[in-house]
């Protein structure tokens, strides 16, 4: 699960990094969903992870 995790913050500080700089404008070019993944962990991992032990 860790790793799950690891993976995702890493995808989020990628993301951070390709917009850091381009002031606020970077949020328009989002959609609703779009703004929603960003922001929300994925209960998902969870359950898989506790359903596989």
């Amino acid at each position: 699960m860790e790793e799950r995790i690891d993976a995702i913050i890493e995808k989020k500080k990628g993301l951070a990094q390709s917009i850091i700089g381009s002031g606020e404008a970077w949020i328009t070019e989002f959609d609703d969903e779009e703004l929603r993944e960003l922001i929300e962990l994925d209960q998902s991992i969870f359950l898989e992870e506790e359903g596989g032990q």
